[in-house]
């Protein structure tokens, strides 16, 4: 340890100058990173919202901006009585994957209707939404809201709460498995080695050997089963039933076609085939194990490193290159720290009962001083990582502050905390002690206990963590809900496009910017009645006023024109220089009545 410490210190400028190189590339891409959502945005329908259809169409389709996959229910369609009138065969018409569509009833009276979906976005999460659309001609008012016909077939809470279990002890079996194996080999293997005696150590090393099978091997059980309930909950979640209900050959099929379901069937047989290692290597009973053992830990172990990776943000979201490998790292990292801990604290103790005292102590001091630097570097892997994540995720100080995902990485950031100081104590304490009474021959006695209680508070500190990262995962990052349809920060089609769909008082918005290029663009804004799906027909008069606060330019108005009810178009509205422009939108309904809204639009 002394060593090492003065081999660094004679490099600090190397040292230095390559975390300020490492540093400067990660902001250059950080900076240059569009904050793109990772959950699916609808971008159109079919029939569109609020229209009305002369024939009844052979489906109802919704237009997505990435692959969506859904289970039985996904797609549902309501008369005004709130009656299911789909033929229940949800489909991806045409052979699109961003599409999702559900067939209708034959022979459905005119009137109003409400279509609800609940797709699973690339990133493994839920989203919906919904619209309503007339046959023939406009009915009674539905009797149920777009929101209120989604709620209705909304998971249960207890399907919630077992889900976000389910996250969490994930996240454990993966880290005892790759904390355990980290533990091994950079810990156990070299301290056994070196300081390895009498006639007592192969019966340490032996019970030691049986414990470290039990943890495995429970890694390996626990996270089969996890896999297979995960499968089991995303599938209720997604079609908005209980975990029993799911249980149909066509949920499980739907779910296992999906990103989610391929990911984590997957590693559900890669806990089995771990499981089957686990025993062949505890029959050879040799170390090194064979290499074919060796080789196929290695690779099963890599699967399970990139597995939150793939079914979650990390995958997707921009910028992926430096997400997805900060996200492995974070797994790797929290791991080794996890597992590292519950394998000193569970299957240490083994080796030591069968030692005397001072063996004991020379044991402890071989482990923990190869496991402290290891947990040293986790420790920073895990806060550097954790920080780019936060920053993709959230991108600013108010998101941070005021929503539950920010909130939940302060409790993060705090429970880090606390682990960082129980990790300086074994450091500054419990390690020099224990060199003191090794040199003096001496049992552990006190600097043992103080030892286990550090370590037994690391652990259900670190416990909390993988609570509160399952939890995290339950909620959209604020980047997302920034670019929700349902937000005022729209989203810009490949064409150059701008478009948004969000709220205006009683009304629901729908607008667009287009080419969204400096100079001339023509702006349309659609208003709908946010309960009936019907054109919105109450404005009195709408003012729309254009600014760019970064220049310090505007308000500027701009004049719209009625084009159809409920339907407005505002010709070469003027938006140069280039910059987020803010598009302001007041909507009088009466003389005592009216709304605003504020649309931010990248004009490049």
């Amino acid at each position: 340890m002394g060593q090492r410490r003065n081999r660094v210190r004679r490099h600090p400028g190397g040292l230095r100058g390559l975390t300020v190189v490492l540093a400067v590339a990660l902001l250059a891409a950080l900076a240059g990173a569009p904050a793109a959502s990772a959950h699916a945005q609808l971008l159109g329908s079919s029939p569109a919202s609020g229209s009305t259809v002369p024939t009844e169409p052979r489906e109802v389709i919704f237009k997505f901006d990435q692959a969506v996959g859904g289970t039985l229910g996904a797609v549902r369609v309501f008369n005004t009585k709130g009656e299911e009138v789909d033929d229940v065969d949800l489909s991806h018409p045409e052979g699109h994957q961003r599409w999702l569509g559900v067939g209708l009833k034959p022979n459905l009276p005119d009137g109003t209707y409400t279509a609800t979906y609940r797709a699973i976005s690339a990133d493994t999460h839920i989203v919906y939404g919904g619209l309503v659309f007339n046959l023939g001609h406009a009915g009674p008012r539905p009797k149920f809201t777009v929101a209120g016909l989604i709620a209705r077939n909304e998971t249960g809470r207890v399907t919630r709460l077992a889900f976000g279990v389910v996250r969490a002890l994930d996240y454990l079996s993966i880290a005892l498995l790759l904390g355990g194996l980290a533990f091994l080999v950079i810990a156990w293997v070299p301290a056994r080695s070196a300081v390895a005696g009498d006639e007592r150590w192969p019966a340490a090393a032996n019970a030691f050997a049986t414990r470290v099978s039990m943890l495995l091997g429970g890694a390996a059980i626990l996270g089969m089963l996890v896999s297979v309930l995960g499968v089991a909950l995303q599938g209720a979640t997604a079609a908005g039933v209980s975990l029993w209900s799911s249980l149909t050959g066509t949920v499980i099929q739907n779910t296992l076609e999906s990103r989610f379901g391929e990911v984590w069937g997957l590693r559900a047989l890669d806990w089995v085939a771990l499981a089957g290692l686990l025993a062949a290597a505890r029959r050879s009973a040799r170390w090194p194990p064979p290499t074919w053992i060796a080789a196929g830990f290695g690779l099963g172990a890599a699967y399970l490193a990139i597995t939150p990776a793939l079914a979650g943000h990390a995958s997707i979201e921009s910028p992926v290159g430096v997400f997805l490998p900060s996200d492995v790292l974070h797994v790797l990292a929290a791991s080794v720290w996890v597992g590292g801990i519950a394998f000193l604290l569970l299957a240490l103790p083994a080796a030591t009962r069968r030692l005397h005292g001072p063996e004991r102590s020379r044991l402890l001091l071989a482990v923990l001083s190869r496991f402290s630097p290891l947990a040293l570097t986790a420790v920073l892997v895990i806060a550097a990582t954790g920080v780019v994540q936060a920053y993709i995720d959230v991108r600013s100080l108010h998101a941070l502050l005021h929503s539950t995902y920010g909130t939940l990485i302060l409790v993060k950031t705090a429970l880090l905390g606390a682990l960082i100081v129980l990790g300086w104590v074994n450091r500054s304490r419990v390690i020099p002690a224990l060199r003191r009474v090794t040199a003096a021959g001496e049992p552990p006695a006190g600097t043992g206990v103080l030892a286990r209680r550090t370590l037994r508070g690391e652990l259900v500190a670190m416990a909390c963590v993988l609570g509160v990262t399952a939890a995290l995962i339950s909620y959209a990052p604020p980047v997302d809900l920034a670019a929700s349809p349902f937000s005022a920060a729209g989203a810009v089609a490949a064409n150059g496009t701008f478009s948004i769909d969000t709220s205006l008082g009683p009304a629901e918005l729908e607008m667009s910017v287009e080419p969204a290029r400096v100079g001339p663009n023509t702006i349309h804004v659609y208003l709908f009645d946010a309960r009936t799906g019907a054109q919105f027909t109450a404005t009195k008069e709408l003012t729309v006023t254009a600014s760019l606060p970064a220049k310090a330019i505007g308000p500027l108005p701009l004049q719209a024109r009625i084009s159809g009810p409920g339907h407005y178009t505002l010709a070469a509205a003027e938006l140069s220089p280039g910059g987020t422009w803010s598009i302001t939108l007041l909507d009088r309904v009466s003389e005592f009545e009216e709304y605003t809204r504020t649309v931010k639009v990248p004009i490049n």
